[in-house]
């Protein structure tokens, strides 16, 4: 099971429900740029597609995690997920699930996502109140490096698929923070530029040092 904020939660959740179960969601065929609130807890299953989980406070975004199909998400009322290209998806109240429980796949699979989630909040909670901006660039860039394990010339090499505008919501950052930060990095040569999305990590521990 992936733990990366890129792709959360791999739990393949539709191979542990029949036809019966999965026939207890709302199904929706959802275009890119739509979004999924809900007034209470409800339970949203990506049969195919993506999107990605994210909180809004006086026009900012922070975005706390990406989704892959089979991947299980939970919307409250203080969060939105935005679908990322066209996906066919699965939803339904918590307080439905009631019969769902009763298969023990499903339920560890969903006891799974509540953990995982909890442990991601508490690494976000960390990052913001304690890590330096640079930290927080640090830390994402360390935790893309784990998940994406790629290496270039004997040094770690990472791809990274979207904008800085992007990443400042991901850790949390003012766009201009986070570019200074980030070129901080490039220019004490703790990572390199190879082209607009793709970084050497020349100094590794370096890069974890401000992770601490």
């Amino acid at each position: 099971m992936k733990k990366s904020r890129l792709g959360l939660l791999e739990t393949d959740i539709l191979d542990v429900l029949n036809q019966n179960e999965l026939a207890k969601f709302n199904r929706e065929l959802l275009a890119k740029g739509a979004t999924i609130y809900a007034e209470s807890i409800k339970v949203v299953i990506i049969k195919s597609g993506s999107g990605k989980l994210s909180f809004f406070e006086d026009g900012e975004e922070f975005i706390v995690y990406h989704l892959q199909k089979d991947n299980i998400s939970i919307v409250d009322d203080v969060c939105v997920l935005e679908i990322l290209e066209d996906s066919e998806v699965y939803s339904i109240d918590a307080g439905d699930m009631g019969e769902l429980l009763k298969n023990e796949r499903f339920a560890k699979a969903y006891a799974d996502t509540l953990v995982n989630i909890s442990l991601l909040q508490r690494q976000i909670i960390k990052s913001i109140l304690f890590e330096s901006a640079k930290g927080r660039i640090a830390n994402f860039l360390v935790e893309l490096a784990a998940e994406q394990n790629l290496t270039q010339n004997g040094y770690h090499y990472v791809f990274l698929p979207f904008s800085l505008k992007v990443l400042s919501s991901f850790v949390g950052l003012k766009r201009q923070s986070a570019s200074t930060a980030f070129n901080e990095l490039i220019k004490d040569d703790i990572i390199r530029r190879i082209t607009p999305h793709e970084f050497l990590i020349v100094d590794y521990e370096k890069l974890q040092s401000y992770t601490n």
